[in-house]
């Protein structure tokens, strides 16, 4: 390849990892617990099995700058639900096995609540697991279009990643998940662990994650000849 068109992807690939440093996760959180049925383990969560979650959102960027979640006049609580297990597939000998469960369907929504009350109780669904998470104005609404849940048996300290792809359906704040008119899919991402002293009793997993928006990116016509005019 010519030297001018390596020094022109050079600076282009340069600008673009400069440009998604800059910006961080629209949604953030630290602390999702995710509950299923008593038979569900972290190693296999049997067909048709629910999978639920609820947690709280710890920081907002792009395009959601405006909301602090760290106001503590209000807090951002998210609920996950309807997310039927296809089943887990287990690959690996002992000691050396690695366990993927997708899901069917599924929900997500956040919320803003003036008055914070969220309480995870034990042994979910209870009294206040998800009521205390769904009180208040629904902000963001979306259906799952893919879903997988991710462990083992040989890490350390008992982790794995839960991932999915979400698609925006509702919400008050849904016509921020567009830009110049088009849909800006979300990937739900992010570490788990089921080491039982990161737990509370009755949940499966506890996981750390966030929501990217993949937007789609916009494109202006162009040609090597005006690329490489720009570096002679």
């Amino acid at each position: 390849m010519n030297t001018w068109k390596m020094k022109a992807l050079a600076v282009l690939a340069a600008l673009a990892i400069s440009a998604s440093a800059e910006a961080g996760p629209s949604i953030d959180w630290d602390p999702i617990f995710f509950y299923a049925p008593p038979s569900s383990t972290p190693s296999n969560q049997p067909l048709g099995n629910p999978l639920s979650g609820v947690g709280t959102v710890s920081k907002f960027d792009a395009p959601f700058n405006d909301l602090d979640a760290m106001d503590p006049t209000k807090e951002y609580t998210i609920y996950l639900y309807g997310l039927t297990s296809l089943g887990t597939v287990t690959t690996g000998s002992p000691g050396l096995q690695f366990y993927s469960t997708s899901y069917a369907g599924g929900t997500i929504e956040i919320y803003e609540d003036l008055s914070p009350d969220h309480d995870y109780g034990v042994n979910p669904p209870n009294g206040t697991a998800p009521s205390t998470f769904t009180d208040g104005t629904l902000i963001l609404m979306g259906n799952f279009t893919r879903f997988v849940v991710e462990t083992n048996d040989f890490t350390q300290f008992q982790v794995g990643n839960a991932e999915g792809d979400i698609t925006w359906t509702g919400g008050t704040l849904l016509a921020r998940t567009n830009q110049s008119g088009e849909p800006c899919p979300g990937l739900f991402t992010g570490g788990l662990t089921w080491r039982s002293s990161l737990l509370i009793p009755g949940y499966l997993f506890r996981h750390d994650g966030k929501i990217d928006l993949n937007c789609p990116v916009p494109t202006a016509p162009s040609s090597w000849g005006k690329i490489k005019a720009n570096y002679r």
